[in-house]
């Protein structure tokens, strides 16, 4: 039996050095932590002692939007700190709730005796509460709960009604097959309702939410997804009832901890937790019944799909390891995992799939499959039914050319750029 790593030619001395390496990397880690818990702390109590008077005579709904635009503004100037003193979305949103909670039992203890001073912070409270997804949603009513048992507490009202979805789910997609408009009528503590948009991307590594927000009609909401698009791709679409729930759940914005692509806007990190909130409640709403359907094919069944359309396409000899170069290939286009977007070919999506093959593999292998690019994205097109004007858009990035919107460093593709196409 081989020797494990951790034997081979490792002295006594050079046990000691890695172990107090690994020590000293474990409390440089915890020197970080701890340093960023202060910045969350500090930053959410401003934002919350700033709020508060703001919250005194608007409505609730005026006070979320508040909130979430004041969130996009910190999280922004924070994600342009050293890397040290980041603070991520979920520990601000951890550090709102306590702070919000303070300030509740701050107002409930007033020294000045005014019977109405809670009022404020607990709006500002519950409004922490609405905009933020599970599992940040419920320690907010845990934190209300334990304000209830709180000497005084029962005098507390009752907690608004959360986010609800009121109608219809709609949805929408590009000409080219991959991005999506989804949008929701959704009403909070019985005010009217607004309609919810999110545009998806679904030409990266996963479905991104690139802009969200609400708009008064769903017509706004269409137009407001048409533009982000383009006209080209996006032109004549037309809202219709979400017919695969399955879809759409893969679509919708989830928790994810601290693995998030980065380079958000400020206007994305204020949607940053509404957007999945009330992505939950959708989901919620539609509900999953019986089995997913399959729209697309998977990654052998294109590879094989493939090599044979290029054996009968392509007037020069192909590649003898054509084979291996198509599951490489099809395994690396579409990383996602949704089915139904599989077969899906635009500009940006081209490009962004050329940055992960320099990324992911050495540049001589990189170069072999790239250069099977032009020929992939035409069979897909055709597979497609993709129109011939929307399918040489893609060529040039395909042979390429560098996409703007996406960039050209591999290691940093631009994932959440609402891309014009």
């Amino acid at each position: 039996m081989p020797a494990s790593r951790a034997d081979v030619g490792l002295g006594e001395q050079d046990r000691q050095e890695l172990a107090d390496a690994l020590a000293g990397l474990a409390a440089y880690r915890s020197q970080v932590d701890a340093r960023r818990a202060a910045l969350a702390t500090a930053a959410a109590e401003a934002l919350v002692t700033d709020l508060v008077p703001f919250a005194a005579n608007l409505p609730d709904r005026d006070i979320a939007d508040e909130l979430c635009i004041r969130i996009g503004t910190l999280l922004h100037e924070l994600a342009q700190s050293p890397v040290d003193d980041r603070v991520d979305p979920n520990r601000l949103a951890e550090a709102l709730i306590t702070a919000a909670a303070a300030e509740v039992r701050a107002a409930e203890a007033d020294p000045a005796g005014r019977p109405e001073a809670w009022r404020a912070p607990w709006r500002v409270l519950t409004a922490v509460a609405d905009i933020l997804p599970y599992p940040y949603g419920e320690a907010a009513a845990e934190a209300i709960g334990q304000l209830r048992d709180d000497p005084g507490g029962r005098l507390l009202p009752a907690t608004p009604p959360g986010p609800a979805v009121t109608g219809t789910v709609l949805w929408t997609r590009d000409a080219y097959g991959s991005r999506f408009g989804i949008t929701a009528a959704i009403t909070t503590g019985g005010e009217a309702s607004r309609w919810y948009l999110w545009d998806i991307d679904t030409c990266g590594h996963q479905a991104f939410t690139v802009h969200s927000g609400f708009y008064h009609t769903p017509d706004q909401a269409l137009a407001a997804w048409q533009a982000g698009v383009g006209l080209v791709a996006a032109g004549g679409t037309t809202f219709t009832p979400v017919d695969d729930e399955w879809l759409l759940a893969d679509l919708m914005p989830a928790e994810e901890g601290f693995l998030r692509a980065g380079g958000e806007s400020a206007d994305q990190f204020a949607e940053y937790h509404r957007g999945k909130r009330l992505g939950q409640a959708v989901t919620r709403t539609i509900g999953r019944t019986g089995t997913p359907r399959r729209v697309g094919p998977d990654a052998d069944t294109a590879a094989a799909e493939f090599t044979v359309w290029l054996r009968t396409h392509r007037a020069e000899p192909t590649p003898q390891d054509l084979d291996e170069l198509a599951t490489e290939l099809a395994d690396s286009w579409c990383i996602n995992h949704i089915d139904a977007v599989y077969a899906t070919c635009s500009p940006h999506r081209v490009a962004l799939n050329l940055l992960h093959i320099r990324n992911y593999y050495r540049d001589e292998f990189a170069d072999r499959l790239i250069a099977l690019l032009p020929d992939w994205t035409r069979w897909l097109a055709e597979r497609s039914a993709t129109p011939p004007h929307l399918a040489d858009r893609c060529l040039p990035y395909a042979r390429g050319e560098t996409h703007t919107d996406v960039g050209d460093d591999d290691s940093r593709p631009r994932y959440l750029i609402r891309v014009t196409e």
